[in-house]
Order: C-alpha cells, then sequence, then structure tokens
C-alpha cells in the first residue's frame, strides 16, 4: 500500500445542470492500493470547507463490476449518508465510466459502499441525472420537538423528528406559504433535542422547513424547502428531503402507491436546487423503496497535497 503527496480531486455542483447552483461538493479520489488515515480525510475536508466532501476509493483496472467505496465527511466528522455527495459522485463516477467506454446515450448502471449500506445507482447519459437506491430505516421519534415558533412564522404546534438511518435526523417543519419560508432565519446554533429515541440519540440533526405548492405538470408533490443548521444554510439536502417525503409518504400514502416529489431547495440563498425523489409504498403502506435523483455539473479540478 502507498501514500502519495497528492491525491486528485474535483468540485460538482449538486441537484441543478448550472455551474454555480446547486449544492457544492468536493471528490477526492483515492488510487487503488493507496490508504490515507481518517485524519488525513477529515482534515481535507475541513480545508475544502463544504457542506461535505467524499473520498472515492477507485477500483483496479480488473474490477469486474462497477461499484465503488465512497466515504462522506463533513468538516467536523464521517457520517454514514447525506444526499448530494451520493448523487454527485455518482454523476461524476458513472460519467465517467461511460465517456471511457465510448457510451453515449442509455443508462449506466453502478454501486456505492457507503457506511450507511450499499446504494444501487443508475445514470442517464443523454440527461446526466443519477438515480440512487437509497438506505433507508425510517424511524418517526417517539418525542415531538418543543414548537420553534416566532412573531412572523406560523407553524404547527407539533412537528415530527425523522431520522431517514441512523445518524442523519431533521425536524420537519410546515410553514404556510412562501413567504413565511423566506422569513426563517439562521439560528445562532445548532438544534439539541433531548429524549431522542434509544440507540439514535448519536446523530446529526437539522432543522427542514418547506411549503407544500400543489401538483407539479406531472403529478408529482412540489415542494419548496429549505434546511439550516446552527448558523448555515444548505442549498441542498437530500437526507432531509428523503426524511421528509419518507414522512409524508406515511402519513398519506396508500398501500403499494408510488409516490413522486418534487423538491425546489437552496433558492433565497441564490443556489436553486431541483430534487427528485419517489417512494415505493409496501401492502401494509410501509415504506419499501427511496429512491433519490438529481443532476451535478463539474466546476473545478485539481491536486490537493496531503
Amino acid at each position: 500500500m502507498s501514500s502519495p503527496s497528492q491525491l486528485d480531486f474535483v468540485t460538482v455542483d449538486v441537484f441543478t445542470a448550472k455551474q454555480y447552483e446547486g449544492n457544492p461538493l468536493a471528490i477526492i479520489r483515492i488510487p487503488n492500493g493507496v490508504v490515507i488515515s481518517q485524519e488525513q480525510k477529515q482534515t481535507i475536508a475541513r480545508e475544502f470547507n463544504l457542506s461535505e466532501a467524499t473520498f472515492l476509493h477507485e477500483n483496479d483496472a480488473h474490477a469486474q463490476e462497477d461499484t465503488w467505496t465512497v466515504d462522506i465527511f463533513l468538516t467536523t466528522a464521517e457520517i454514514p449518508f447525506a444526499g448530494h455527495p451520493t448523487i454527485g459522485t455518482a454523476c461524476y463516477v458513472l460519467a465517467r465510466a461511460a465517456q471511457e467506454r465510448g457510451i453515449q446515450d442509455g443508462v449506466i448502471e453502478g454501486g456505492f459502499k457507503l457506511k450507511a449500506g450499499p446504494v444501487d445507482l443508475r445514470y442517464d447519459i443523454s440527461k446526466k441525472t443519477a438515480r440512487a437506491a437509497i438506505p433507508h430505516d425510517v424511524l418517526l421519534q417517539s418525542r415531538l420537538a418543543d414548537a420553534h415558533q416566532n412573531n412572523k412564522i406560523q407553524v404547527q404546534d407539533d412537528f415530527a423528528v425523522v431520522s431517514i438511518v441512523k445518524g442523519m435526523t431533521f425536524v420537519l417543519v410546515e410553514v404556510e406559504s412562501l413567504e413565511a419560508l423566506k422569513l426563517v432565519s439562521l439560528a445562532g446554533r445548532s438544534v439539541v433535542i433531548d429524549g431522542l429515541d434509544k440507540g439514535w440519540d448519536r446523530t446529526f440533526i437539522g432543522m427542514y422547513f418547506f411549503v407544500r405548492m400543489g401538483k407539479s405538470s406531472e403529478a408529482a408533490v412540489s415542494l419548496r424547502t429549505r434546511m439550516i443548521e446552527g448558523p448555515l444554510e444548505d442549498p441542498a439536502t437530500g437526507s432531509a428531503a428523503s426524511a421528509l417525503t419518507a414522512y409524508l409518504s406515511l402519513k398519506e400514502g396508500n398501500a403499494n402507491e408510488t409516490l413522486r416529489y418534487e423538491l425546489v431547495q437552496g433558492v433565497e440563498m441564490g443556489r436553486r436546487s431541483e430534487i427528485l425523489i419517489d417512494i415505493q409504498m409496501n401492502n401494509d403502506k410501509s415504506i419499501s423503496k427511496v429512491f433519490l435523483e438529481g443532476a451535478a455539473v463539474q466546476v473545478m479540478d485539481g491536486r490537493v497535497s496531503i
């Protein structure tokens, strides 16, 4: 095993087809046979200072399957799953695989090994969009958060606290209008909720605000959203979108139904993001599958020293 002094990287904007919109992501390529430490990964993620960075462990030249191990890091810690890193990395690596093989249209399939579990991927070459069957272990936390209200924003008295997988939890706050959504302000500190279910309390927690916009032209449920975590706002949050749509499907979906959602996030901060989610329901109205879909566009490339 070797340890080079520099690694190749790219940045992509995710959940958009336009550069400088969507949510930026750094993808650091780790060649086959190269090992870097957890501390080095964390240092690199902190240096990029984006909401997340991924470390793509590349396969050797004789690999039989398009399956890659991917590590996802915040600036402060590794996390088991996040939506925009999954979609962004999928768009990058599968587009590159198609280009290397001279495939110009159709669909190419692959997979990721994440800390949260395996993820099946499909990449539409002409549309430049990736679709991921995301790992999910949806839990509606038994304790409701205290209502988060001020004089300008009207919200429900109680709102759900939902984990899409262990380690990724969101407080779902429905507001009454786009005007109310615009008035949501950044908090001075991160959300702390006491009394989360045992075994699920070591988790990232964000506030996900949403307003219903009716049905789209394709009969999808249309939602406008914002994700706030302490003093920061995220332009696109696939894990939060998955938690919200899973929650709405459990409340409002029917047996064996497939529900489609179109979410627009990041408008208020000038980085519009478009997220598509399909939720497949079981016969008992539990969730069978969650599919997350979106585009990504490359912005930068270079080398990072380690």
